[in-house]
């Protein structure tokens, strides 16, 4: 059996680096939501420039990890979209097998909280759009119009159009 015990341990190492990232990404964005509900343009930007760093970083530790895996596969005779964590286990030694899915583990759970708390961003964003799309309305006389539908004798007013003055759909 080929020992590939330096290759294995370089995927992990690299593994943890980047659920570090992830980690660190997910609680930037649990404090973008009190951010978000208070309006601070300012702080947001900065909490997102943060994030583009992180994720160039993630970039190059993807790349890095990529180039072990070209390695494994070429040590292993197999195709690199082959050797995933799943195949890696089925012939590794048990703590090297252990290593690998508690990081695949722990990735899967940091995954699926960063959506949630994104998805909560982001309707937060959606909400916050849809009330400034409503105040420009209300602000330019396109909103409701004050008064009955009704004129006095019961007959029924008509409604004229008011044209927005901007596109509110963008």
């Amino acid at each position: 059996m080929v020992n590939i015990d330096k290759e294995v341990n370089a995927v992990i190492d690299i593994l943890k680096k980047e659920h570090g990232y992830y980690m660190d990404m997910l609680e930037l964005s649990k404090s973008k939501k009190k951010i978000i509900v208070e309006g601070k343009v300012a702080e947001l930007d900065k909490i997102v420039k943060l994030e583009q760093n992180m994720i160039v970083n993630i970039g190059q530790l993807e790349r890095k990890r990529e180039e072990e895996v070209a390695k494994l596969s070429g040590i292993l005779k197999l195709n690199s979209a082959q050797v995933t964590i799943t195949e890696l286990a089925k012939i590794l030694r048990p703590e090297l097998k252990k290593g690998l899915e508690d990081i695949q583990d722990k990735l899967q759970a940091t995954f699926s909280e960063l959506k949630a708390v994104n998805d909560v961003n982001g309707q937060l964003i959606e909400q916050s759009l849809e009330y400034i799309d409503y105040s420009i309305n209300l602000f330019a006389g396109s909103g409701m119009e004050t008064g009955s539908l009704y004129e006095d004798i019961g007959k029924n007013k008509s409604k004229q159009s008011k044209k927005n003055i901007f596109d509110t759909k963008v």
